[in-house]
């Protein structure tokens, strides 16, 4: 008896849970739309503004690394060039230039040693006193000892600048002395001889 209560209850039972589910199922299918994925928000950047310098503080510009060293760089060629102004010479340097120039031409004009020494003795007295210093060298590199009386006229002789003078005298003292140590008697003799006390200095050392 138990059997037979229980198989039509249990196949009612079936038949009313499948129909709510079919029911449940059309429902749900009804009602039901497609889902669609929302795009996500854009973030929006935020800009923070650079903190101001305070009262104390001074904002320091960015440093830049050393340039190396360059040569300087040449001027413009389209820039002027200034002219230096011209050397003024005194007139003694002219002087002493015009006087070079014309005892190197005696020699140039006289390329044997006994034409241009010749050639300066005889135009010695006749020249000017710049003249007579440039030529004064010269006489005493050409000058042997059988010309040395020519040299000490020169020497004593008062017309003779001071300067060729002591030319004159430096050579008597390359000279062996039983050259030039009688010239340097002779320059003591002369009177009023700007040379005159120190070849009496020179001899006093020498002789004793």
């Amino acid at each position: 008896m138990q059997n037979r209560l229980f198989n039509p209850l249990l196949l009612i039972g079936f038949v009313v849970a499948a129909a709510i589910m079919a029911m449940v199922g059309f429902f749900w299918l009804g009602d039901s739309k497609p889902v669609t994925a929302k795009p996500l928000p854009v973030p929006t950047p935020v800009v923070t503004a650079p903190p101001s310098p305070s009262k104390g503080t001074q904002s320091l510009p960015p440093s830049t690394p050393p340039a190396p060293d360059q040569p300087p760089s040449p001027p413009a060629p389209d820039q002027p060039m200034v002219a230096q102004p011209p050397t003024q010479l005194s007139a003694e340097q002219r002087a002493r230039e015009a006087a070079d120039q014309k005892v190197g031409m005696l020699l140039a004009q006289n390329p044997t040693v006994e034409g241009a020494r010749d050639k300066l003795l005889l135009l010695f007295p006749s020249f000017n006193s710049y003249e007579k210093i440039a030529a004064a060298p010269h006489i005493n590199n050409l000058t042997g000892d059988e010309k040395l009386p020519a040299i000490v006229g020169f020497l004593k002789n008062p017309l003779t600048p001071p300067e060729a003078q002591e030319t004159f005298f430096n050579d008597m003292l390359n000279r062996p002395p039983q050259v030039g140590w009688p010239v340097l008697i002779e320059v003591i003799a002369t009177p009023n001889h700007p040379l005159a006390q120190r070849a009496k200095e020179l001899l006093t050392t020498f002789v004793g």
